[in-house]
């Protein structure tokens, strides 16, 4: 038998922390919602949302993050259905908090905390965020609290750029007035923005860091950073408009965009043709 080698102990917690927006994580998707941004058809039945939400829940329990931010969520309802497939299938146990409450039918945050950090926690939809897409964690790590953050900001696909910038910074506004004086901030999710816009620069102005522009970010085989996609099989465009932002104290173990297959290359009418338009994006932190 060979030596047993230790890495030490340390009073710190390594925590995984992952930003995913589910496309249309539904139960019942809006009647007037019939494709996806890249153009698949959207089945309107029960068979097509569970299976996207046990694909979504794939994707989840094999990244295995201690927080889970979750973008597009319908209902209380479907992040129910996705925390108990964690367990059935990854016996991952995670308690649920959903921006919009019991209210259902409007895209909302969702959030999936392991149940062993809830005696450490405290969880608030972000007051005076307009659309009420955004959940604040107040969290503490071996005596230091921290505060977290995940959004939905607003989309630009009406091209009303300027009107929504501007509706943009005032939800970063909210944020950044919820947070206060805190020093220790990890602040993500959809921005629905490219990091030359004007509401990413409020948030770096603010002294935040970009965590997949740093050096602890890994890159993937593909060379690019590009977090959604749109437009039609097989002519399809990405950005990145998905951040994982922190304040300088916040200590990055590394950064990364998991590159998960998203489309199905032979489509099923049945089913839905991509599990998401975004790809999730994590930070491991030693808090």
């Amino acid at each position: 038998m060979g030596p047993v080698l230790s890495t030490g102990k340390t009073s710190t917690k390594a925590i995984r922390l992952l930003s995913y927006n589910v496309e249309w994580g539904f139960l019942t998707v809006p009647d007037d919602v019939n494709s996806d941004s890249c153009g698949h058809v959207i089945p309107h039945t029960p068979l097509a949302q569970n299976t996207h939400l046990t694909l979504i829940s794939k994707n989840i329990g094999i990244s295995n993050p201690d927080i889970c931010f979750l973008q597009e969520i319908g209902s209380i309802s479907a992040l129910e259905y996705i925390a108990n497939l964690l367990n059935t299938l990854f016996s991952l146990h995670y308690s649920i908090y959903y921006s919009n409450g019991p209210d259902s039918g409007n895209q909302g945050v969702g959030l999936l905390i392991k149940t062993e950090l809830m005696p450490e926690c405290s969880i608030t939809t972000i007051p005076n965020f307009k659309l009420n897409r955004a959940v604040g964690v107040t969290i503490t790590f071996a005596g230091t609290e921290y505060k977290l953050i995940g959004v939905h900001l607003k989309s630009l696909y009406d091209q009303k750029i300027q009107k929504d910038e501007k509706e943009q910074e005032g939800q970063i506004q909210s944020v950044l007035d919820w947070v206060g004086d805190s020093t220790n901030v990890i602040f993500c999710g959809d921005f629905n923005n490219i990091p030359s816009s004007g509401p990413i620069k409020k948030v770096t102005d603010a002294g935040y860091l970009d965590i997949l522009s740093s050096d602890k970010y890994i890159a993937n085989i593909t060379g690019n950073t590009n977090t959604e996609f749109h437009g039609h099989p097989g002519k399809e465009s990405g950005s990145r408009i998905d951040y994982i932002f922190t304040s300088p104290s916040v200590n990055l173990i590394s950064s990364h965009i998991i590159d998960f297959q998203r489309e199905s290359p032979i489509i099923n009418p049945e089913l839905r043709g991509e599990s998401s338009d975004h790809l999730p994006i994590m930070g491991i932190f030693s808090l």
